[in-house]
């Protein structure tokens, strides 16, 4: 029978077939190091033995989740407050690790009436934003829709209201919530056991540690590539002068023109800007 590996734990492994129904089987040969959350599985349902696993789509590497459809991050506009540049790095992480990213704003019920107007340099870039509360339940059945029929990694900053969601829309979840980011005040994470958690309809969802902090990338991209990850100024990469136009300093750039004229986000070219250097610092280093 073809399944869904949705956790290992002390040599067991968990396996939902179609129907969501979980068995828990034993493994055969020496494939339980290369089978993680989200891989497809056959097992033996009368003997409970997990016997192999089919090709993957894809592998997230932080935490390893396979086949994984589209990564969520949730930010919040409040507590903590919303950090443009961490967003930043968080979409770069996820679009140079070869995902969908698909983003949330937590905690609209803290916000002002204006307060999509800061949002709107990443609708510009092409970017798909859903605004909630999970406190009053707003706007949730729209992302709900969005996470159906599909394997999502959810992942954000410490604080963003992630386990929350999560409480509200599984039942029995029962995940620590921010009192623990509170205590820490920091990004410390615990390390803990990666699960595939099932939602009400089609889809499931891995949760992630949050992290209050991105300040050192480990990217295997090259600088001279991250304009790619920029959806607002990739569409200009082949119409500067010089080819491999770094977008910082070469005379009749594109992409410098449209930051000037407002066509393309001043603050997010600075984000651009900070990453390239830091990019190329550990470059020089290497």
């Amino acid at each position: 029978m073809k399944g869904i590996l949705i956790k290992s734990i002390g040599g067991f492994f968990f396996v939902a077939d179609q129907e969501k129904n979980i068995y828990q089987c034993r493994i055969r040969g020496k494939i339980r190091e290369k089978i993680y959350p989200g891989d497809y599985v056959e097992i033996d349902k009368k003997n409970k033995i997990l016997e192999d696993f089919y090709s993957r789509k894809n592998l997230l590497k932080r935490p390893k989740v396979a086949n994984v459809d589209q990564v969520v991050i949730m930010h919040s506009l409040k507590n903590p407050d919303f950090k443009p540049a961490l967003l930043d790095r968080f979409l770069l992480l996820v679009e140079s690790s070869g995902f969908e990213p698909l983003i949330v704003i937590n905690k609209i019920d803290q916000a002002a009436v204006s307060f999509k107007e800061k949002f709107g340099e990443y609708q510009d870039a092409g970017y798909e934003l859903h605004f909630i509360s999970v406190k009053e339940n707003k706007n949730l059945d729209r992302l709900f829709k969005k996470l159906n029929n599909k394997i999502n990694v959810l992942t954000g900053p410490s604080g963003a209201g992630k386990s929350s969601f999560l409480n509200k829309v599984i039942e029995d979840a029962d995940l620590k919530t921010a009192a623990v980011s509170k205590k820490l005040k920091k990004g410390v994470h615990t390390t803990r056991m990666v699960e595939l958690l099932s939602l009400p309809n089609k889809g499931w969802v891995a949760d992630t540690p949050g992290f209050s902090s991105m300040s050192k990338l480990n990217l295997e991209i090259e600088p001279d590539n991250l304009s790619w990850y920029f959806p607002e100024i990739a569409e200009y990469n082949n119409q500067c002068k010089f080819n491999r136009c770094t977008h910082l300093h070469e005379p009749q750039c594109v992409v410098q023109q449209k930051v000037e004229a407002g066509e393309i986000s001043a603050r997010r070219y600075q984000s651009y800007q900070q990453l390239y250097n830091e990019l190329k610092e550990k470059e020089r280093k290497y």
